[in-house]
C-alpha cells in the first residue's frame, strides 16, 4: 500500500505510511510551538509536553508508563517551534492500546496543581542547566540575532520569568484553544489495519 493522508470531518489530518514490519509507530503533531506563543506565556508548549505525561482523568502517570513501556514499547515527546509531538513505537498487536493512550492524554489531561508546581521546579532547573552550557547559550544568541523580537528568536523552553508566572489556568486554556483535532496531525507508520486507525482517529 501507498502512503495515504486523509483529512477528517473533525479537521484532524491522518496520515498513513504502511509498510512490511512487525511493529508500528504512532505520533500526535500539535501545532503549539514557541512561535506560537506570546511573550507572557513563553514556555507553555514545552511545559505542557511533561504535564501530558502526568496522568489523565483515567490513568495515572505510571499507568501511561505501564502500558507502553510493559507491552516492549518506547514513548517519549519533544517541543520544537512549530508544534509538540507525542509518539509511540510498539509491536504492530498493541497499536490500539497506543492510540487509546496519546488520545487520552490529548483529550483528559488531568493538570493536577501538585503535578504542576513539582514540573515547573523541573523547568527552571532545565532552563539554568541550559544556561550553564556553552553550546546551548550560544545557539539561543544565534536565534535572537537571527529572530530579533520574534517568537521564533526565544528558546523553546521559555526563560526563567516567564515560567515561573505561568499557571495551572493558562495551562487548561491554552490546552482548549491549541489541542484541537483541527490543529493535530495523526500519523502512523508500520503494519497496521488502515480502516481500523481511520475509526479510531474519529474518536478524537
Amino acid at each position: 500500500m501507498s502512503p495515504h493522508c486523509e483529512k477528517l470531518e473533525s479537521g484532524l489530518t491522518v496520515v498513513l505510511v504502511p509498510c512490511e514490519s512487525e511493529s508500528v509507530a504512532v505520533g500526535m503533531f500539535v501545532a503549539s510551538g514557541s512561535r506560537h506563543e506570546d511573550n507572557r506565556r513563553a514556555g507553555i508548549s514545552h511545559f505542557i509536553e511533561h504535564m501530558l505525561f502526568k496522568g489523565t482523568e483515567k490513568r495515572s502517570a505510571l499507568e501511561i508508563t505501564r502500558e507502553i513501556e510493559g507491552r516492549g514499547g518506547s514513548f517519549n515527546a519533544f517541543t520544537s517551534e512549530e508544534s509538540t509531538c507525542f509518539y509511540a513505537h510498539m509491536p504492530d498487536d498493541y497499536l490500539e492500546e497506543a492510540l487509546d493512550i496519546l488520545i487520552d492524554m490529548f483529550k483528559n489531561a488531568k493538570i493536577g496543581e501538585n503535578e504542576f508546581a513539582m514540573e515547573k521546579s523541573v523547568i527552571l532547573e532545565e532552563i539554568k542547566m541550559y544556561g550553564d552550557d556553552p553550546d546551548s547559550v550560544v545557539m539561543e544568541n544565534l536565534q535572537k540575532c537571527l529572530f530579533p523580537g520574534h517568537p521564533l528568536g526565544r528558546s523553546v523552553a521559555g526563560d526563567m520569568n516567564t515560567v515561573s508566572a505561568l499557571t495551572r489556568e493558562d495551562m487548561k486554556g491554552w490546552i482548549k484553544s491549541h489541542y484541537l483535532p483541527a490543529k493535530t496531525t495523526l500519523v502512523v507508520a508500520g503494519h497496521f489495519d488502515e480502516a481500523k486507525v481511520l475509526e479510531r482517529a474519529r474518536g478524537l
